[in-house]
Protein backbone atom coordinates (compact mmCIF):
# COMPACT_ATOMS: atom_id res chain seq x y z
CA UNK A 1 0.00 0.00 0.00
CA UNK A 2 1.13 3.57 -0.24
CA UNK A 3 1.49 6.33 2.16
CA UNK A 4 -2.10 7.24 1.82
CA UNK A 5 -3.56 4.25 2.23
CA UNK A 6 -2.23 3.30 5.29
CA UNK A 7 -2.83 6.60 6.55
CA UNK A 8 -6.58 6.25 5.85
CA UNK A 9 -6.42 2.48 7.08
CA UNK A 10 -5.16 3.91 9.98
CA UNK A 11 -7.62 6.89 9.96
CA UNK A 12 -10.75 4.49 9.38
CA UNK A 13 -9.10 2.02 12.49
CA UNK A 14 -9.42 4.93 14.91
CA UNK A 15 -12.80 5.65 14.71
CA UNK A 16 -14.28 3.67 17.38
CA UNK A 17 -12.13 5.66 20.07
CA UNK A 18 -13.19 8.84 18.74
CA UNK A 19 -16.77 8.00 19.87
CA UNK A 20 -15.46 7.69 23.19
CA UNK A 21 -13.21 10.68 23.18
CA UNK A 22 -15.44 13.70 22.15
CA UNK A 23 -17.65 13.03 24.71
CA UNK A 24 -14.41 12.59 27.54
CA UNK A 25 -13.58 16.14 25.46
CA UNK A 26 -16.67 17.22 26.47
CA UNK A 27 -15.88 16.32 30.10
CA UNK A 28 -13.18 17.76 30.09
CA UNK A 29 -14.04 21.04 29.16
CA UNK A 30 -16.17 21.35 32.12
CA UNK A 31 -13.68 20.54 34.86
CA UNK A 32 -11.37 23.05 32.76
CA UNK A 33 -13.87 25.94 32.50
CA UNK A 34 -15.03 25.58 36.35
CA UNK A 35 -11.32 25.84 37.09
CA UNK A 36 -11.37 29.38 36.01
CA UNK A 37 -9.66 28.00 31.97
CA UNK A 38 -10.99 30.31 29.29
CA UNK A 39 -12.11 28.51 26.29
CA UNK A 40 -9.08 29.08 24.19
CA UNK A 41 -7.16 27.89 27.14
CA UNK A 42 -9.36 25.13 27.42
CA UNK A 43 -9.07 24.48 23.73
CA UNK A 44 -5.53 24.93 23.24
CA UNK A 45 -4.44 22.48 26.09
CA UNK A 46 -5.94 19.61 24.56
CA UNK A 47 -4.13 20.69 21.00
CA UNK A 48 -0.52 21.68 22.93
CA UNK A 49 -0.55 18.75 25.99
CA UNK A 50 -3.19 16.28 24.34
CA UNK A 51 -2.55 14.00 27.59
CA UNK A 52 -6.32 12.70 28.77
CA UNK A 53 -6.22 11.98 32.39
CA UNK A 54 -3.25 14.11 32.49
CA UNK A 55 -5.58 17.66 31.50
CA UNK A 56 -8.07 16.45 33.58
CA UNK A 57 -5.74 16.22 36.40
CA UNK A 58 -4.05 19.79 35.52
CA UNK A 59 -7.76 21.01 35.97
CA UNK A 60 -8.87 19.62 38.92
CA UNK A 61 -5.39 20.93 40.89
CA UNK A 62 -6.12 23.96 39.58
CA UNK A 63 -9.56 24.30 41.44
CA UNK A 64 -7.84 23.30 43.94
CA UNK A 65 -5.00 25.62 43.86
CA UNK A 66 -2.00 24.45 43.32
CA UNK A 67 1.43 25.94 42.10
CA UNK A 68 2.40 25.50 38.44
CA UNK A 69 5.79 23.81 39.70
CA UNK A 70 3.58 21.23 41.18
CA UNK A 71 1.36 20.78 38.62
CA UNK A 72 3.99 20.28 36.05
CA UNK A 73 5.85 18.12 38.66
CA UNK A 74 2.90 16.16 38.98
CA UNK A 75 1.74 15.92 35.00
CA UNK A 76 5.41 14.72 34.35
CA UNK A 77 4.96 11.64 36.61
CA UNK A 78 1.97 10.63 35.32
CA UNK A 79 2.66 11.14 31.49
CA UNK A 80 5.74 9.37 31.63
CA UNK A 81 4.07 6.09 30.40
CA UNK A 82 4.02 8.25 26.48
CA UNK A 83 7.93 7.97 26.83
CA UNK A 84 7.55 4.24 27.65
CA UNK A 85 4.77 3.87 24.82
CA UNK A 86 6.88 5.96 22.04
CA UNK A 87 9.65 3.22 22.75
CA UNK A 88 7.37 0.42 22.05
CA UNK A 89 5.64 2.28 18.54
CA UNK A 90 9.56 2.66 17.07
CA UNK A 91 10.77 -0.15 17.97
CA UNK A 92 7.64 -1.33 15.52
CA UNK A 93 7.55 0.77 12.51
CA UNK A 94 10.12 0.30 9.81
CA UNK A 95 9.52 3.48 7.68
CA UNK A 96 9.74 6.27 9.96
CA UNK A 97 12.08 9.00 9.40
CA UNK A 98 13.23 11.45 12.98
CA UNK A 99 11.26 13.92 11.07
CA UNK A 100 8.18 12.27 10.99
CA UNK A 101 8.71 10.62 14.59
CA UNK A 102 9.09 13.55 16.45
CA UNK A 103 5.85 15.36 15.46
CA UNK A 104 4.40 11.98 15.42
CA UNK A 105 4.96 11.20 19.13
CA UNK A 106 2.77 13.91 20.36
CA UNK A 107 -0.06 11.83 19.08
CA UNK A 108 0.41 9.04 21.81
CA UNK A 109 -1.98 8.15 23.90
CA UNK A 110 -2.81 4.61 25.59
CA UNK A 111 -6.07 3.23 23.07
CA UNK A 112 -4.02 4.38 19.71
CA UNK A 113 -0.76 2.56 21.67
CA UNK A 114 -2.86 -0.35 22.57
CA UNK A 115 -4.26 -0.84 18.94
CA UNK A 116 -1.94 -0.27 16.85
CA UNK A 117 0.72 -2.80 18.91
CA UNK A 118 -2.08 -5.37 18.42
CA UNK A 119 -1.96 -4.52 14.31
CA UNK A 120 0.03 -6.66 11.87
CA UNK A 121 0.64 -3.26 10.13
CA UNK A 122 3.84 -1.64 11.14
CA UNK A 123 3.65 1.44 9.08
CA UNK A 124 4.12 4.59 11.25
CA UNK A 125 1.58 6.32 8.47
CA UNK A 126 -0.97 3.87 9.90
CA UNK A 127 0.02 4.87 13.27
CA UNK A 128 -0.42 8.71 12.39
CA UNK A 129 -3.40 7.73 10.82
CA UNK A 130 -4.92 6.06 14.13
CA UNK A 131 -3.47 8.37 16.61
CA UNK A 132 -4.53 11.80 14.47
CA UNK A 133 -7.63 10.93 14.62
CA UNK A 134 -8.24 10.15 17.65
CA UNK A 135 -6.11 13.58 18.70
CA UNK A 136 -8.30 15.64 16.48
CA UNK A 137 -11.16 13.62 18.17
CA UNK A 138 -10.25 14.73 21.23
CA UNK A 139 -10.13 18.17 20.63
CA UNK A 140 -13.12 18.98 18.48
CA UNK A 141 -14.54 17.17 22.39
CA UNK A 142 -13.24 20.04 23.81
CA UNK A 143 -14.30 22.49 21.23
CA UNK A 144 -17.92 21.33 21.99
CA UNK A 145 -17.62 21.46 25.25
CA UNK A 146 -16.62 24.71 25.81
CA UNK A 147 -19.34 26.05 23.05
CA UNK A 148 -22.17 24.34 24.24
CA UNK A 149 -21.77 24.50 28.00
CA UNK A 150 -22.42 27.76 28.10
CA UNK A 151 -25.63 27.02 27.20
CA UNK A 152 -26.66 24.03 29.06
CA UNK A 153 -28.73 24.13 32.13
CA UNK A 154 -26.36 23.08 34.88
CA UNK A 155 -27.24 20.39 35.86
CA UNK A 156 -26.58 19.19 32.60
CA UNK A 157 -23.51 20.45 32.64
CA UNK A 158 -22.55 19.08 36.13
CA UNK A 159 -23.37 15.82 34.67
CA UNK A 160 -20.60 15.81 32.32
CA UNK A 161 -17.88 16.06 35.46
CA UNK A 162 -19.59 12.84 36.66
CA UNK A 163 -19.30 10.96 33.60
CA UNK A 164 -15.03 11.36 33.78
CA UNK A 165 -14.98 9.50 36.73
CA UNK A 166 -17.59 6.77 36.11
CA UNK A 167 -15.55 6.53 33.35
CA UNK A 168 -12.39 5.77 35.50
CA UNK A 169 -13.96 3.45 37.70
CA UNK A 170 -15.07 1.13 34.24
CA UNK A 171 -11.44 1.48 32.97
CA UNK A 172 -10.46 0.31 36.51
CA UNK A 173 -12.87 -2.37 37.36
CA UNK A 174 -11.74 -5.17 35.03
CA UNK A 175 -8.13 -4.93 35.61
CA UNK A 176 -8.88 -5.10 39.54
CA UNK A 177 -11.51 -7.97 38.91
CA UNK A 178 -8.36 -10.20 37.13
CA UNK A 179 -5.97 -8.86 39.83
CA UNK A 180 -6.17 -8.78 43.72
CA UNK A 181 -2.50 -7.31 43.80
CA UNK A 182 -3.94 -4.86 41.29
CA UNK A 183 -6.78 -4.15 43.58
CA UNK A 184 -4.87 -3.61 46.67
CA UNK A 185 -2.12 -1.50 44.94
CA UNK A 186 -5.11 1.15 44.38
CA UNK A 187 -6.50 0.86 47.54
CA UNK A 188 -3.10 2.01 49.15
CA UNK A 189 -2.11 4.73 46.71
CA UNK A 190 -6.12 6.10 47.21
CA UNK A 191 -5.46 6.35 50.81
CA UNK A 192 -1.73 7.20 50.69
CA UNK A 193 -3.16 10.56 48.80
CA UNK A 194 -5.85 11.27 51.21
CA UNK A 195 -3.74 10.72 54.17
CA UNK A 196 -0.98 13.04 52.50
CA UNK A 197 -3.38 15.71 51.78
CA UNK A 198 -3.27 16.35 55.75
CA UNK A 199 0.84 16.54 55.95
CA UNK A 200 1.62 18.14 52.58
CA UNK A 201 -1.31 19.35 50.58
CA UNK A 202 -1.30 19.52 46.65
CA UNK A 203 2.09 17.59 46.81
CA UNK A 204 0.12 14.42 47.88
CA UNK A 205 -0.88 13.22 44.52
CA UNK A 206 2.49 13.01 43.23
CA UNK A 207 4.01 11.12 45.92
CA UNK A 208 0.88 9.10 46.05
CA UNK A 209 2.14 8.10 42.83
CA UNK A 210 5.91 7.59 43.34
CA UNK A 211 5.08 5.51 46.31
CA UNK A 212 1.66 3.20 44.48
CA UNK A 213 4.81 2.94 41.74
CA UNK A 214 7.58 1.83 44.00
CA UNK A 215 4.93 -0.68 45.61
CA UNK A 216 3.59 -1.95 42.73
CA UNK A 217 7.13 -2.98 41.31
CA UNK A 218 6.91 -5.75 44.04
CA UNK A 219 3.66 -6.86 44.33
CA UNK A 220 2.36 -6.51 40.66
CA UNK A 221 3.10 -9.34 37.80
CA UNK A 222 4.45 -7.70 34.80
CA UNK A 223 2.32 -9.92 33.05
CA UNK A 224 -0.80 -8.14 34.67
CA UNK A 225 0.75 -4.78 33.62
CA UNK A 226 1.72 -5.64 29.90
CA UNK A 227 -1.26 -8.21 29.40
CA UNK A 228 -1.00 -10.13 26.20
CA UNK A 229 2.06 -8.57 24.66
CA UNK A 230 3.98 -9.87 27.19
CA UNK A 231 2.61 -13.47 28.22
CA UNK A 232 3.39 -13.64 24.04
CA UNK A 233 6.71 -12.18 24.32
CA UNK A 234 5.82 -9.50 21.96
CA UNK A 235 9.46 -8.70 20.86
CA UNK A 236 7.98 -4.76 20.09
CA UNK A 237 7.77 -3.90 23.47
CA UNK A 238 9.99 -6.47 26.02
CA UNK A 239 11.27 -5.08 29.07
CA UNK A 240 14.86 -5.31 27.90
CA UNK A 241 14.09 -2.76 25.04
CA UNK A 242 12.35 -0.99 27.46
CA UNK A 243 15.01 -0.83 29.83
CA UNK A 244 17.60 0.06 27.52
Amino acid sequence: MTRKEKFVHGLRLGIPITFGYIPMGIGYAALAIKAGLTPFETVSMSVLIYAGAGQIMIATMLAQGATLFNIVLTSFVLNFRYFVMNTCIYNKVDDASLAVRIPSSHLAVDEAFAMFMLMEESSIWAYIGLAGIAWLSWILGAIIGVIVLNVLPIIVANSFNISLYALFVALLVPAVKESKELAILVVITAILNVVLQFFIGNWSLIIAILLGALIGMYIVDDDTVLGDAYKTGDENCSNKEVQQ
